[in-house]
């Protein structure tokens, strides 16, 4: 491990502190019907990387909230997230103990909150009252069951039913397929070379195991052609910088990158798939 990664026993004290303090908000304002918090993602898996990761949880609950609650909880955590102490945001999602267990598909959630939700939430624009899904969701579970620390409440083993694996690869495939449609792998790329790797290290080994970005981009130094490792090493040199990064630059980790090798992993991986 490299020293700059920090996981969930090893991390900032600050970083502690401020997951505490969401623990302890999410208690506070859904009390006997907080389930339990779960810890899933880069810094449960012992790869977070402080200038670019985010902090990923899964919040379950007793029953479905009721859209007046939704709505104060979604506000209350955008308004915590603009205190964190760190660029990367929270990416968290609240579903119902009736979800984790069963995984329906498509996936029901009760809440989301992301970077890319924090307008909208303090803005009052979600509709808290209709049914929404996520795609993402039954990636987000998997790597609960296999990787997640229990943070407060039930352990993860009596709360989370078992996720179909053909469930986990759509959603992950669904990604890539967005990572390498037109030039997107452009938008943020070294996110972009290292889930390809990640995704190609699930389908090549095939033993329904779940990877970080960073053992991803080590399995594609070893097995993704020769011509690929000096961007494959950018990305996770990149990744793996201790450089502080402003919000804006954070998708290009503040490099410039070059656009030939970019999209010859996209038309390889293309090539790949179709084949």
């Amino acid at each position: 491990m490299r020293p700059s990664a920090q996981t969930w026993g090893t991390c900032d004290s600050d970083i502690r502190r401020y997951v505490e303090q969401l623990i302890s908000l999410l208690v506070a304002m859904l009390g006997d019907r907080l389930t339990g918090v779960y810890l899933h993602g880069s810094l449960a898996m012992g790869s977070y990387y402080r200038p670019k990761s985010d902090i990923d949880v899964i919040v379950v609950t007793n029953g479905e909230l009721e859209a007046s609650l939704a709505e104060r909880l979604g506000v209350s955590i955008a308004r915590f997230a603009e205190e964190r102490p760190t660029t990367g945001n929270l990416e968290l999602s609240v579903i119902t103990a009736l979800t984790a267990k069963t995984v329906p598909e498509p996936t029901p959630y009760e809440l989301h909150y992301s970077t890319a939700w924090h307008d909208k939430i303090l803005s009052h624009e979600v509709n808290y009252g209709e049914v929404r899904t996520d795609g993402d969701l039954a990636s987000h579970l998997m790597y609960v069951v296999q990787r997640g620390i229990c943070l407060h409440g039930m352990p993860i083993a009596d709360v989370f039913g078992n996720i179909m694996w053909s469930h986990f690869m759509d959603s992950v495939l669904d990604d890539l397929a967005w990572i390498v449609d037109e030039e997107n792998i452009l938008e943020s790329p070294f996110y972009g070379v290292l889930n390809i790797c990640r995704v190609l290290q699930l389908v090549s080994e095939g033993d329904c195991k779940v990877h970080s970005k960073d053992e991803g981009g080590e399995w594609g130094l070893e097995n993704l052609p020769h011509r690929f490792h000096p961007l494959i090493q950018q990305a996770l040199d990149v990744y793996r910088s201790d450089e502080p990064i402003t919000e804006e630059w954070r998708r290009t980790g503040g490099r410039i990158w070059d656009r030939k090798p970019l999209l010859g992993l996209r038309d390889y991986v293309r090539t790949r798939f179709k084949n």
